[in-house]
């Protein structure tokens, strides 16, 4: 749907303009037809177009947020209070054994949301990931069939007018023969891998059955795929001149290209009680993405993992960043790392660009407009349009956004929204989850018949839909008949949309410095 939206423009492109007043044209493919000062003429092909009009507002229109880490199918779920930490590396907490068991805590209350009520789950994360400004978030889960077209953009299966398949992700390690064999002639220029990679402290244990530790043997078996396109989460356990060669690596291949870090420092101190050497990686020459990992060990969305950046950044880096190094990170660097696959550019407000926007009230006036959205929360979110069209936002604004088919939802006490579900209304899509909730032994036996007097293949259009996990979890089993609930396994109510008292009591439980300044930010 063609749509104008007029005031203040933070284009995060390459001059970093901020236009203002501004005016943003969304043309009918979901592209922006201009980006342009208020006084330009308009585009053809928008007179009749609806009219955000916040010239004279203290708003702020923005790129729609970037979350290029995550495993959505997990994030109904709440802070995973572990009693290992910190652990070495991610091998360990996965086997945790002591209450909270991680297997009762995290795998089966999310393989039974997978199973028994897998468009309510897709539903619910897209509408946390929207409060929280984020219009596109990588980590979807495995699924029966294909799944896209959401009311938020999922980077592993999202498809651009290109047509191209866009990235490859691997949340579990790749044997070193197929990184070698296969994987590295995948990255050709046109695709984008994401790869966890050195997750764990770089003061881990060494295994004595290799010369070098877990973690880092993981580096070094994808020397191969240290090539363009190569995103690497987590990489907390790597050194300075580890990041240093994988830069030189990418150059020898291409000297315009860089390397991308996704840092996700609420999960990494979380589990490991420190997180990557982000001053080393942007010393290399990497660039830095943002990703808020998932909801056992993460924030609500990536708009709370920019305030943990921001703490970090002030108190224990010196400032290294700043406010609008620190934006880029949850904007243009996340696009500029997708731009390889997804051609579209999102992240930077352009000519061409995907429609993904973002409309931010700016509370802090005296503030430039980057530390007003680092400041920024759940509750001075206006409006989220993706794909050219409005999602989620206050009702005025989604109204003059032309939105329909909308219904209300209350993402905290006070706070008043409307989102567009494509025919899914909240209340229905809270009643689907909670139905599970209620028995789940019963939603596990009836999604479980389902698949197997479906009788056909998985991969079918037609096939019922399932939603599975990329952890080491065992979901390599069969689909139905495989497993049965182990008995008193309990489904928690929904993780709220946005960080509420419960979310700072557990953080303040962990007496972790790095994350209980989050709070600062919510008063």
């Amino acid at each position: 749907m063609a749509l104008v939206l007029r005031g203040t423009v933070v284009t995060f492109d390459r001059e970093h303009r901020i236009l203002d007043p501004g005016a943003v044209f969304v043309g009918d493919d979901g592209r922006l037809d201009a980006v342009q000062t208020n006084g330009q003429a308009a585009p053809s092909g928008f007179a009749d177009a609806p009219v955000v009009d916040l010239t004279g507002t203290d708003a702020l229109i923005l790129p729609g947020l970037i979350d290029l880490h995550n495993h959505v199918a997990y994030n109904t779920l709440p802070l995973w209070e572990a009693v290992g930490v910190p652990y070495l590396h991610h091998d360990r907490w996965v086997d945790e054994k002591h209450p909270p068991d991680y297997s009762t805590t995290v795998t089966w209350p999310h393989k039974v949301l997978g199973r028994a009520a897998p468009e309510a789950l897709l539903a619910y994360i897209g509408v946390k990931a929207l409060v929280g400004g984020t219009t596109s978030i990588q980590g979807a889960p495995r699924a029966t069939r294909a799944i896209d077209g959401g009311p938020v953009r999922l980077v592993d299966t999202e498809k651009l007018p290109t047509g191209r398949d866009m990235v490859l992700t691997a949340a579990l390690q790749q044997d070193a023969e197929v990184l070698r064999n296969e994987t590295a002639a995948k990255l050709d220029g046109t695709r984008v891998l994401i790869y966890h990679v050195a997750e764990g402290r770089r003061a881990e244990e060494p295994d004595p059955a290799h010369p070098v530790s877990v973690v880092h043997r993981e580096f070094a078996d994808l020397d191969p795929c240290l090539r363009p396109g190569l995103v690497c989460v987590h990489g907390t356990a790597l050194t300075p001149a580890e990041f240093t060669a994988w830069q030189r690596a990418v150059t020898a291949v291409d000297a315009a290209e860089r390397g991308t870090v996704v840092w996700s420092p609420f999960s990494n101190h979380w589990l490991y009680h420190e997180t990557t050497d982000v001053v080393a990686a942007d010393a290399a020459g990497l660039r830095i993405a943002l990703g808020s990992d998932w909801s056992p060990s993460g924030t609500k969305h990536v708009l709370g993992e920019l305030k943990v950046a921001d703490g970090i950044d002030r108190h224990e880096l010196g400032g290294h960043f700043g406010d609008r190094a620190l934006c880029d990170m949850v904007t243009a660097n996340p696009g500029d790392a997708l731009a390889t696959a997804w051609g579209p550019q999102i992240g930077r407000l352009e000519t061409g660009s995907a429609a993904d926007l973002l409309v931010l009230d700016r509370h802090a006036p005296g503030a430039d407009a980057y530390r007003n959205l680092v400041d920024a929360t759940e509750r001075h979110v206006l409006l989220v349009v993706v794909r050219g069209r409005p999602r989620y936002g206050a009702q005025p604004l989604m109204t003059a956004a032309g939105a329909t088919d909308t219904s209300a939802v209350a993402p905290a006490p006070g706070l008043r929204r409307r989102v567009a579900l494509d025919g899914a209304d909240w209340p229905a899509v809270k009643r689907a989850l909670e139905k599970v909730r209620q028995d789940p032994q019963a939603a596990w036996r009836d999604a479980q018949e389902g698949l197997a007097a479906w009788g056909g293949p998985l991969d079918d259009p037609d096939a019922p839909l399932a939603l599975f996990g990329d952890m080491p979890e065992g979901e390599e089993t069969a689909l139905a008949g495989a497993e049965d609930l182990p008995p008193g396994v309990v489904v928690p109510p929904p993780d709220s949309l946005t960080h509420d008292a419960a979310f700072f009591a557990a953080v303040e439980r962990s007496g972790i410095a790095a994350l209980t300044r989050l709070k600062d930010f919510y008063p």
